[in-house]
């Protein structure tokens, strides 16, 4: 009995910790569907939420890529094509549309693409077209026709950025001021001469 207790105590005490735990570091993963076209642009790109883990889209005849903008609180980002039915390069940009990084093919007869490496704060753009679309390796070099694919991109969960501090400063207005002012000189005034009365 005293073991079953003990047992017992110690399961307890275990779930509080990850129920603790699980409020404290709350595990955010959401699917993003692509809306329409994403387009081939960061003017035309799809913005997913910070708590995307996967996104699902496809590349038509007349679309040959989709580019999706998205919010990074810095660190280490990871992203891949694994699930996707054709051929995919991967790249990520920076928010001007410079270049970062970029992968044809894993590797080991893989044909989908992966990219990793630590980011700073800031936003971000993440491109997906076919092989062999798009060696220039720049956003505006993405070219319209495509072929017919699925695809999925599995994504770090990027932590939103930051709030910042609002700053409001409490000064009274200058008008409000002069009225205490005359009020309490007019109250002190009107004591004194009720006292030499």
């Amino acid at each position: 009995m005293m073991n079953f207790i003990s047992a017992f105590g110690k399961f307890c005490s275990a779930l509080a910790s990850a129920v603790v735990l699980a409020g404290a570091y709350p595990a955010y993963a959401s699917l993003y569907l692509e809306v329409d076209d994403a387009g081939t642009t960061a003017e035309t790109a799809n913005y997913i939420s910070w708590d995307t883990a996967t996104i699902s889209g496809a590349i038509h005849a007349s679309d040959g890529a989709d580019v999706y903008g998205f919010e990074w609180a810095g660190g280490f980002f990871f992203a891949n094509t694994d699930g996707s039915d054709f051929d995919t390069m991967l790249s990520l940009f920076d928010y001007t549309g410079n270049l970062l990084a970029f992968n044809d093919d894993l590797g080991g007869g893989a044909f989908y693409s992966q990219v990793s490496m630590e980011l700073d704060a800031g936003n971000y753009f993440l491109g997906i077209t076919y092989y062999p679309n798009n060696y220039h390796r720049e956003m505006r070099y993405y070219r319209e026709e495509g072929i017919e694919g699925s695809y999925q991109i599995q994504k770090t969960v990027a932590m939103p950025l930051p709030d910042q501090p609002q700053i409001i400063a409490e000064v009274p207005e200058p008008t409000t001021m002069t009225l205490l002012v005359i009020g309490f000189a007019g109250f002190m005034l009107n004591r004194r001469r009720k006292r030499v009365l």
